[in-house]
């Protein structure tokens, strides 16, 4: 009888180690597993709730007050011969970037292959839609994605927006300068029609029919004041003109400009065979 009981409590024993054995490892893996929940993965905009978005953390190594700023990328795309080389190049510019959104936009449908290739793609981002078939196709689709991030104005704020065309190459420095940006600041893109100088009333007043003649490229917005300023991008315009537009409803004039860069070298424009 004696044997019996001990047998139990040996049982009983094993079974308790087995049971903290378990718990640990299942403590272990929930510790792991809201670790990777905190790190930024990539987000479909197919989800009809808003999700927010978690930066993955890291020390810095300096101190920098432009450094926690998000970067909210904008680009719009539609189907091409040459659409996956131009996103392809577009993600290996943000890969070591931190702290940053890309947001796609392309037109009529999110399509199989921007889909998958975006599945392999570390930044985080969102793939969504716009429906524009005529005019300024980007400037519709800017629309569509200003549009996104309005209805969801919880997840997006704070941080500086920039309209990232394909046809824009940009070195790592770029978006470390483009966090300096406090409310509309510019620097030039290489290669680029559009005039620039360190003076941007030098710059600006050559064109007649838009009081803000700035590449796309050149120009970092501050999030807050885009979307809280309703702003719409006009398909009759340029992309030129619809920045113009968009620019003369943040500022008063052209001294409100913050000039990031007079000469920087880190933003070219690439005209890709279509």
């Amino acid at each position: 009888m004696r044997n019996i009981i001990n047998r139990i409590f040996l049982l009983s024993l094993f079974w308790v180690s087995c049971e903290c054995e378990q718990t640990k490892f299942c403590q272990e893996a929930l510790e792991n597993a809201r670790m990777c929940e905190a790190m930024a993965y990539p987000i479909n905009s197919n989800v009809k709730e808003a999700q927010v978005l978690k930066s993955t953390e890291s020390t810095p190594v300096t101190v920098n007050k432009h450094q926690e700023k998000t970067l909210f990328l904008i680009t719009p795309t539609y189907t091409r011969g040459t659409q996956l080389a131009e996103l392809t190049i577009m993600a290996s510019s943000l890969a070591p970037v931190k702290n940053v959104v890309w947001i796609i936009v392309e037109q009529f449908r999110q399509s199989h292959h921007v889909t998958e290739f975006l599945s392999t793609c570390n930044t985080t981002h969102y793939h969504i839609v716009g429906k524009t078939r005529r005019g300024n196709l980007c400037n519709g689709l800017r629309n569509s994605a200003l549009e996104f991030m309005r209805r969801y104005r919880n997840v997006f704020k704070d941080g500086v927006i920039h309209f990232a065309n394909t046809d824009r190459v940009y070195s790592p420095s770029a978006f470390e300068e483009m966090r300096k940006v406090e409310h509309v600041g510019i620097w030039p893109t290489q290669r680029a029609r559009e005039r620039f100088t360190c003076n941007p009333k030098l710059s600006l007043q050559s064109s007649y029919y838009v009081k803000y003649r700035l590449n796309i490229g050149s120009v970092g917005l501050s999030i807050d004041a885009v979307l809280d300023s309703g702003y719409k991008f006009k398909i009759s315009e340029s992309d030129t003109q619809g920045l113009g537009g968009l620019i003369a409803e943040l500022v008063d004039d052209v001294e409100d400009l913050e000039v990031i860069s007079c000469d920087g070298r880190f933003v070219w424009y690439i005209r890709f065979q279509r």
